[in-house]
């Protein structure tokens, strides 16, 4: 019997008993249902209002998924974040998955001073396939930046015949315009290329097995954006001062993990924790949920702290980094 597939949806919005506000980023090719769960235990266990929200044009309709690009994901999930935050003009805490998590990471250095610390579940800063790295950059290469000057040589070089010598000789502008036509064909047939994406399975929730939403493919003019989306947080990360929970599943086959611990043992208010035996969506795990609401908790109380001290001084209670790294179950 087929697992029962959950429905894309919009946005999930749990409302909270307390002041502590988190706004979660699903992830590339997902929903908000793979966060539900997520969101659900830090909502239960902290009294924190929790939004989840997806990507640009993840809502179900395959189209849109494939005209998307990279910078609409960080555009829409910046005016969501924004809006969340105007409600009340305090700090909120801004988390995501997967490509989600680097979303948020760039949102929260453009806007420092809005962001009560980062939550960046499985972040993809690099992959472990090199293989699928190097097609994302060729093709972005070629795509975004090789047939765009082609044709632009190609327009300038009709505008000079035109210019220096008329358009009496037909055979030269003919030639002109079948080298436009050969750019702008491999442009339209480049951006109808599309790739398989790994969508995790079935999931488990409330004892039934379920298929979260996600998307079978993606094109890969969208999927080569990402490459730049990920050297940018990178960039940003080791420039980064806010508090920031990493989670990472020890059996990730998609990110490499390796890469992103030695980034994050870089950043001095950072915690590290490696699930045992999780995949690359930990985010379903329960000792995720354990790690990520205990971040929660300890960060808003280290707000409430720092707002009664006289000085005014934001010295948020956390642990070293050596104490918070290992098992989920440590």
């Amino acid at each position: 019997m087929e697992p029962r597939a959950l429905p894309w949806g919009d946005e999930i919005s749990l409302p909270g008993s307390s002041d502590t506000r988190l706004l979660l980023i699903a992830g590339f090719g997902s929903g908000p249902e793979t966060l539900r769960a997520l969101g659900q235990r830090v909502h239960d266990r902290t009294g924190a209002s929790v939004v989840i929200t997806p990507l640009a044009a993840h809502r179900g309709d395959t189209g849109a998924f494939y005209r998307s690009r990279a910078w609409h994901y960080l555009r829409e999930a910046e005016r969501r974040f924004l809006t969340l935050w105007e409600e009340r003009r305090a700090p909120v805490l801004l988390g995501g998955y997967s490509t989600g998590a680097l979303v948020a990471l760039l949102i929260g250095a453009r806007h420092p001073a809005k962001v009560a610390g980062l939550v960046l579940v499985s972040p993809a800063l690099r992959l472990s396939a090199t293989s699928k790295q190097l097609v994302g950059f060729s093709f972005g290469s070629v795509y975004y930046f090789g047939l765009p000057v082609g044709m632009l040589l190609t327009v300038a070089g009709l505008a000079w015949q035109a210019r220096k010598r008329g358009w009496t000789r037909e055979r030269q502008w003919l030639r002109q315009a079948g080298s436009f036509s050969v750019f702008a064909a491999a442009a339209l047939a480049l951006r109808r290329i599309t790739v398989p994406l790994n969508t995790g399975g079935p999931m488990t929730r409330d004892g039934e097995e379920v298929l979260p939403p996600h998307f079978a493919r993606a094109s890969l003019a969208t999927g080569s954006t990402l490459v730049p989306l990920q050297l940018a947080a990178r960039w940003q990360l080791s420039r980064m001062e806010l508090p920031i929970c990493f989670v990472f599943g020890a059996d990730d086959a998609v990110v490499d993990v390796r890469f992103a611990r030695l980034r994050a043992a870089r950043r001095p208010r950072a915690e590290l924790h490696i699930v045992p035996r999780a995949p690359h969506r930990v985010v379903t795990v329960e000792g995720c949920h354990t790690i990520v609401a205990g971040f929660v908790a300890r960060t808003a109380a280290g707000r409430r702290a720092a707002e009664a001290r006289p000085d005014g001084v934001d010295e948020q209670a956390m642990p070293p980094l050596a104490d918070l790294r290992g098992d989920a179950g440590a």
